[in-house]
């Protein structure tokens, strides 16, 4: 997990990027706007299971990028 975290946040560089498993089974992102996440999106309910691969998690940034870009401030969830 610490590792899939790591991967995804700095994929987002250079925007600040935050990434929670409150549960175990399914990823919470905060996606924001240069460092602040004030103007940004928070995706949640990604199945870690859905994360097969490393075209996977590129798929994930591409979608928070086009969150966050289409729709400043929404909050997302996609399970």
């Amino acid at each position: 997990m610490l590792e899939m975290r790591q991967i995804i946040e700095q994929a987002c560089l250079p925007d600040r990027c935050e990434v929670s498993c409150p549960d175990g089974t399914t990823l919470t992102i905060r996606l924001g706007q240069g460092q602040s996440l004030e103007e940004g999106v928070t995706l949640s309910g990604v199945s870690l299971q859905s994360l097969n691969s490393c075209r996977d998690l590129v798929n994930l940034v591409g979608q928070l990028h086009t969150l966050r870009d289409g729709h400043p401030a929404a909050l997302r969830a996609i399970a």
